[in-house]
């Protein structure tokens, strides 16, 4: 039961993110997308 409880209160807390945390999630996805594009860019040219 506890385990149950301990499980819920942490989706409750992921669920309510902060403006601050969404705008660096979004900074390090654009980052991701930035290194795949420049990946990918170098791969097609070998």
């Amino acid at each position: 039961m506890k385990f149950h409880l301990f499980s819920l209160i942490i989706t409750i807390q992921k669920k309510s993110l902060s403006e601050a945390e969404l705008k660096q999630e979004q900074q390090y996805k654009k980052i991701m997308d930035e290194i795949r594009n420049r990946r990918t860019k170098y791969y097609s040219h070998l």
